[in-house]
This record gives structure tokens, sequence and C-alpha cells, in this order.
């Protein structure tokens, strides 16, 4: 019986660590259709500003600050700079969004193929899981078999025997 115990103890484990890393995959696949749905509502918005470069501003802005920190010999050499400076905080943020939207849209994909990436490694685990309960319950069957051919041969044992009061009735005969 001890044999048995085991073997559906070590089943149930099997199968509530089954369950839970399919539990774990529909909430990636969740996830995954939900930043799929993100990436699609970003891709038009970025296909109308692909043209947009927002580098050269930020070289320019670099460059600006590097000029008011050491180039500014008077205070209105250094006051043209800040007006230059302002206009390209400006432009800047008019293309705050652009650049918003593209480095999200980066997060989002790197999302997908990690969610993605995640999932295989758990499938792997799942087949795993599931050749090694086949071969629990294969165990399981084949030993529930053999108990029941050891319970017939004792029941057939059994109906060999005659009992006292049988023979008392067969020598009246």
């Amino acid at each position: 019986m001890t044999d048995e115990e085991t073997l559906k103890t070590k089943i149930e484990e099997l199968e509530q660590k089954k369950t839970e890393l399919i539990d774990r995959i529909k909430a990636l696949n969740r996830r995954i259709r939900y930043k799929e749905y993100e990436e699609k509502a970003l891709k038009p918005f970025l296909e109308q500003t692909k043209d947009v470069q927002i580098a050269p501003f930020r070289k320019q802005r670099r460059a600006l600050e590097f000029r008011i920190a050491t180039a500014a010999y008077t205070p209105r050499m250094e006051k043209e700079l800040i007006k230059q400076l302002k206009k390209i905080d400006e432009e800047l943020d008019k293309h705050k969004e652009v650049e918003r939207a593209r480095r999200k849209i980066k997060y989002v994909e790197q999302d997908i193929t990690d969610g993605k990436t995640e999932i295989t490694t758990i499938e792997v685990e799942l087949k795993t899981i599931r050749d090694e309960l086949r071969k629990l319950y294969d165990e399981m069957k084949t030993y529930r078999i053999s108990a029941r051919k050891q319970q017939q041969a004792l029941a057939k044992a059994d109906e060999d025997l005659v009992a006292l009061g049988d023979l008392a009735m067969i020598e009246k005969e």
C-alpha cells in the first residue's frame, strides 16, 4: 500500500506543478496579447513620425550647454546662448511624444520576446513533467493490475477450499 501511496503523492505533486506552469503560460499569453495590441496602437503614430529627428536637437543642446559653460565671456553672450538653448528645448518638447513612443515600442517589443522565450522554456519543462506523469500513471496501472490479479488469485484459492459445513452436506448425501 505504501508504494501506491508514494506514487499517488508524486503524481499529485507533479499535477500541481503542471497546473501552476499552465497558469503561468496563460498569464504570459494574456500579457503578450496586451503588448501586441499596444504595439499595434503605437505603429501608426510611429509611421507618421518616422522622419522626425531628435538626435540633432539633443546634440545642439549639449553643444550649447558646453559653450555656455566654457565660451560665454560676457553676460550678453550668455543670454544669447540661453535664448538659443530655450528654442532648442521648445523643439525638443514638441517631439517629446515621438521620443516617448519610440522608447515605449522598444520596451513593448522586448516584453513580447521575453514572454515568448519564457513560454518556450516553460513548455519544455511541461513536456518533461508530462512524460514523468505518463510513466507514473503506467506504474500505477501495472501496480493496480497486479494487485487485482493477486486478489483474483486469492478469491480463486478461497473457492477451491471447501468449508466444513459443505463437507458435512456432501457426506450426508
